[in-house]
């Protein structure tokens, strides 16, 4: 290292540098040049003290930054430097396969992924995916924290022995039954009975909460033990059992070998370490304590990986840490005095009272003040995004390059609609963290001829998918022949599949979709012959044969790069899934299927662009800096986010954190409360944090945003913005022109917070597009231009001329141009040609309210996104829900079928609905659904109806109504006759799901189902209507009244909305129009991944 290089650290970097021997802790703040101190510090420890590169070990998280630090080692030592730098796990991998057979494993073991370890739960239990991935989450973040199975054992044990405070071992599951049925009867019972059966009531439900715990940590218990024997047989470790087994090593074998070989150790980001890596720190330090840790308690963000909160202060206690033994870097490279003095506002709210001189406040290093923070204010989530965006075009125009503009957010759904307006300005964008692997184009195009090859031999209906995405996505088939095709299919039953190998002539399809499916044919004719291939082989071969490589090869650009990364990438996951499972392309298939289901897609290739604003999360910008930094939506429950997400399976008194609250001797409601502030404030002191980060990420401007409104709803400011100073200041008014530039519009300092406040509350969001002057006056001749159609002929014609020459960059000779190309310009022909269309609509695509028919489901599903409606009701697509046979829509089916046959034969004991279950249990279709969790449902059925049972009147009874010009049609599940002589009837729906039905959804189906009924059968009146909820306490009923409303008995619930018709009237319509017109797909990221129609259509940016 170079005197001039050490003469440009700081005094106290300097110090960290020179201290060699012995323990040393670093508080190194945001952007204090640590790497800088670290690698100053192993070249001073090389050069001027002589020690052995080799003797030197530095450990740090990310092999992004092990690389990083490597490179400025050999900087400054040149190529020959010898110093060990690697991320804990390779450490302890390494450290492994040295030791393997004393470890206990082979030395050719393989490293499972996190989604490795789901995958393999989910295929061997035939669990769901949901269960698989928290599986997988807790499994790891146990082993982080040094929690191994047996805890989970004891806790299982304990919670078995407070279940058998109520009823004996063999009798617990029939005591749950019985529990669920007494309480969804209770409302049977008369208020004397209720109210004496109080005590009974409460020991019912606290029964079941026991219960379902035990099962629950039972079942993953079960999920642990198989994960570990199935990994062991295919000689494979997780990222946990590195760090543990290496661990169990050094404490069987111990550690002189390893502390021969190093004599200083050197940790990164010590903050993020979890408690089986700091026990690894204590060993390697077992023999010599020349240890250096870097750490910053307040950039640790990552608790939810397993992150060890207190290790910087058991580093103290461990090493015995006094006053000299801990340095502070307390100068930043990176941030203006402004911004600094605010973040330390902020995270200072992290450290109590007594604590408060702890939280170091940082010093720029240049004494430069800068600019105040920015706290920025719009009208709603559009605007937010929309004023952005127009901020960032004014720093670009300013010459700050894009590079160095970076928008922050706190979750990949925030960001997702600056994204869109970024897009709509064409300006560059990076997305860092995003994982859409699975949704990439040329990805969906591959995918889509594995499918359709396995299809050949496997007809299933996801092959029908596949052939929708081949044919409507990369082969361009007009929408007139997909609506012929899928009118076929429906009225033959018949498979895609089966209707273009065998029925291609009898569909009257255009010559074009003819030759597009015949080409298609004839390139999975070509790659069928080579199935039998080995899955990475054959990829090539789709690479080849689809033409893919040779249009990317074209293309030459970006995303052509990205597009071919991607493809590598494909190859080298079909290469890894030969290794751990199989070589079939059917298991392939299944794979991707279950990776995309649980969201475990890895990050598409993204090839950094020189020039481009970033976009991220909070999370993956730690580490990097950028002159302008936005962080968005600074408002409550946005940031900071304190619900959602899912807890791993840890039982909480067996977590440091928590055990000192299940020993203070509480009662269950205090504890309870304990519970929920413990979680509250650890919850909140980790996003005070992340949000301290996301402040130091800036180096001159620092600019935070929120919203009045969210999706229509009104929102608090953050907590966050409070604590740094705000106050109220969306209702200030200002005096003065220089701070007011309308009533929409105000900006205003507080220069004592070293904050400024900017409100704009103008809604401009829908004339977003490329600007520039140029741009502008082009926009505003088009505007003029669309104004002037309805006028005079001579007004639209001279903007047109406008705007034209405002294209062209000069004014041409333009009635010269119109006389020599009249014959093209012409409108006549193509006039007549559209008014002839819209008489005969002769592509096939007009409207027939006589042919459709709208039942509320499928409103229902037209509402959350037209797209699937066209999917699901006019193509009758597949979707991959139509499989599941075992989940709550198959549940429901199930319960359904048996309550139509036991009511239909009026049965008159209770074991008659067993028994026809038992038997309907036995078709193929229902053979993995599990019985036992439906007899809770019959039961209480039974309960609530075997008096009423032989009332019944119709049962499944189909209605079609005619209303307003449209047809409407459902299936009611049971009708009941109340009164013979009024004939009046009671309509009854059955509900198996734990949730209540919306005021909307049950107004709108109870309503239609009333006057359906009433219209095929106009004798009779529906007096009543309820949706008996078998899962719930007690059902929803709703009497007709005088006034013509119906009400429900409990006060609490409103009445039938009236209104509901009508509304369903005007989605009728809306459907008629798209259907003519086309059906757009939703712009809500929270439909698109829940569909079971998502794989047919690109869905938007999730």
């Amino acid at each position: 290292m170079s005197e001039e290089s050490f003469s440009t650290l700081t005094p106290r970097q300097k110090e960290a540098v020179e201290h060699i021997s012995g323990p040393l802790l670093i508080l190194a703040g945001a952007g204090t040049g640590k790497t800088t101190m670290i690698t100053a510090k192993i070249a001073f420890m090389v050069e001027k003290q002589k020690i052995e590169p080799g003797k030197i070990l530095a450990l740090t998280f990310s092999r992004e930054a092990a690389r990083n630090m490597e490179q400025k080692i050999r900087e400054l030592l040149g190529q020959g430097a010898d110093v060990k730098v690697s991320t804990f796990h390779a450490f302890c991998a390494e450290l492994i396969k040295d030791n393997a057979e004393r470890c206990g494993v082979s030395e050719q073991f393989t490293i499972f992924e996190d989604i490795d370890t789901a995958i393999m739960i989910y295929k061997e239990l035939g669990t769901t995916t949901r269960n698989a991935t928290l599986y997988a989450k807790t499994i790891s973040m146990a082993k982080d924290l040094n929690i191994p199975i047996d805890d989970f054992r004891s806790y299982l044990q304990k919670k078995k022995r407070s279940l058998l405070d109520f009823v004996e071992e063999s009798k617990l599951e029939q005591f749950y039954m019985d529990c669920k049925i007494n309480l969804n009867t209770f409302h049977l019972k008369n208020k004397n009975q209720q109210k004496a059966l109080k005590n009974e009531k409460k020991s019912w439900q606290r029964f079941i909460k026991f219960y379902k715990e035990y099962y629950k940590y039972k079942d993953f218990i079960s999920a642990w033990e198989m994960y570990e024997n199935k990994k062991k047989a295919l000689n494979c470790l997780d990222y946990g059992d590195l760090n543990w087994i290496a661990l169990n090593f050094l404490n069987e074998y111990g550690t002189i070998e390893l502390n021969d070989t190093y004599s200083h150790i050197i940790v990164d980001e010590f903050q993020d370490t979890n408690y089986v890596q700091f026990e690894l720190i204590k060993h390697l330090t077992a023999k010599e304590p020349n240890i250096t840790v870097v750490g910053d308690v307040n950039q640790s963000i990552y608790a939810f990986r397993g992150a060890y909160s207190d290790n910087i202060e058991e580093f103290k206690k461990q090493f015995g840490i006094s006053e000299n033994d801990v340095i502070n870097l307390d100068v930043s490279f990176r941030s203006t005095n402004k911004i600094l003095n605010v973040a330390h506002r902020l995270i200072s709210q992290n450290y109590p009272e007594d604590r408060k001189n702890e939280c170091i406040l940082l010093k720029n290093c240049n004494d430069n003040n800068g600019k105040n923070v920015v706290i920025q204010e719009t009208k709603d989530d559009g605007e937010e995004a929309r004023k952005i965006v127009e901020q960032i075009e004014a720093y670009i125009e300013k010459g700050v390059p894009l590079k160095e503009i970076a928008v922050l957010y706190r979750t990949h759904a925030q960001g997702r609609q600056i994204r869109q307006t970024l897009k709509k300005r064409e300006i560059p964008v990076v997305v860092k963290d995003d994982s859409n692997y699975l949704k990439q184009p040329e990805i969906k195009t591959v995918l889509s001829y594995l499918y359709i090859l396995n299809n050949l031999t496997n007809p299933t209906p996801r092959g029908t998918e596949a052939w929708w995405r081949l044919f409507h996505y990369n082969n361009s088939l007009e929408n007139s022949d997909s609506i012929r095709i899928g009118e076929y299919i429906k009225k033959n039953n018949i498979l895609f599949q089966e209707a273009i190998y065998d029925h291609l002539d009898e569909m009257e399809l255009s010559e074009n979709g003819r030759s597009t499916i015949e080409k298609v044919k004839e390139r999975i004719r070509v790659l069928s012959e080579k199935k039998l291939m080995d899955i990475s082989d054959l990829l090539l071969e789709i690479y080849d044969h689809s033409g893919l490589v040779r249009y990317l090869n074209r293309l030459d650009t970006l995303k052509a790069r990205e597009a071919f990364l991607n493809l590598r990438n494909l190859h080298e996951m079909a290469k890894n899934f030969e290794q751990f499972y199989n070589r079939e392309l059917f298991g392939f298939i299944e794979y991707l299927e279950i990776l995309d289901e649980m969201g475990g897609n890895p990050a598409s290739a993204k090839i950094r662009e020189d020039d481009a604003v970033s976009l991220m999360s909070i999370h993956a910008a730690k580490g990097l800096e950028f002159r302008v930094v936005f962080v968005t939506c600074m408002a409550k429950d946005k940031f900071p986010l304190l619900r959602g997400g899912q807890e791993p399976l840890i039982p909480l008194e067996i977590m440091d954190r928590y055990k000192d609250l299940f020993s203070a001797g509480l009662s269950e409601k205090d504890l309870e409360k304990a519970i929920k502030e413990r979680k509250k404030e650890i919850k909140l002191e980790e996003e005070r944090r992340l949000c301290y980060v996301a402040f130091t990420r800036a180096k001159e401007d620092l600019i935070l945003t929120l919203s009045l409104e969210y999706g229509g709803k009104e929102r608090e400011p953050s907590e966050f913005l409070i604590e740094i100073g705000y106050e109220n200041w969306r209702n200030l008014e200002i005096a003065g022109e220089e701070n007011k530039s309308s009533s929409m519009q105000i900006e205003t300092s507080f220069d004592a917070l070293n904050l400024s406040y900017r409100r704009d509350l103008e809604i401009k969001v829908a004339g977003l597009i490329k600007d520039n002057e140029l741009e502008r006056e082009k926009n505003r001749c088009v505007q003029l231009l669309i104004n002037a159609l309805d006028k005079d002929l001579e007004e639209a014609v001279h903007y047109l001329m406008v705007y034209r020459a405002l294209r062209d960059g000069k004014c041409k000779n333009y009635l010269e141009e119109i006389q020599q190309k009249w014959n093209l310009i012409d409108p006549a022909e193509k006039a007549e040609k559209i008014f002839g269309n819209l008489k005969t609509r002769s592509n096939g695509l007009r409207f027939n309210p006589e042919a459709f028919s709208f039942s509320f489901s499928a409103l229902k599903a037209y509402e959350k996104c037209p797209k699937q409606y066209e999917l699901q009701e006019i193509l009758r697509m597949p979707s991959r829900k139509n499989e599941d046979s075992t989940g709550a829509m198959a549940i429901g089916t199930f319960v359904h079928n048996v309550l139509e046959i036991a009511v239909k034969e009026k049965v008159t004991e209770k074991q008659a609905i067993y028994k026809i279950a038992g038997a309907l249990h036995k078709n193929p279709e229902w053979k993995y659904l599990d019985l036992k969790s439906t007899l809770t449902l019959f039961e209480v059925f039974w309960l609530r109806n075997k008096d009423r049972i032989s009332n019944s009147l119709m049962v499944e009874e189909w209605f079609s109504v005619p209303i307003d010009g449209f047809v409407f049609k459902g299936k009611i599940d049971r009708i009941d006759l109340l009164d013979p002589y009024t004939k009046e009837v009671e309509i009854i729906d059955y509900k198996t799901g734990k949730y209540d039905v919306s005021p909307e959804d049950r107004s709108r189906q109870l309503l239609l189902y009333a006057q359906g009924f009433e219209h095929m059968y106009p004798g009779y009146r529906a007096k009543r209507l309820t949706l008996d909820m078998l899962a719930m306490e007690k059902p929803r009923s709703f009497e007709l009244q005088e006034d013509g409303e119906y009400r429900s008995n409990e006060g609490r619930i409103s009445p039938l909305d009236r209104g509901a018709i009508a509304s369903m009237v005007e989605t009728a319509r809306n459907i008629a129009h798209d259907y003519e017109r086309g059906f757009e797909k939703t712009e809500d990221p929270d439909n698109c991944k829940e569909c079971g129609f998502r794989l047919y259509c690109q869905g938007i940016d999730l």
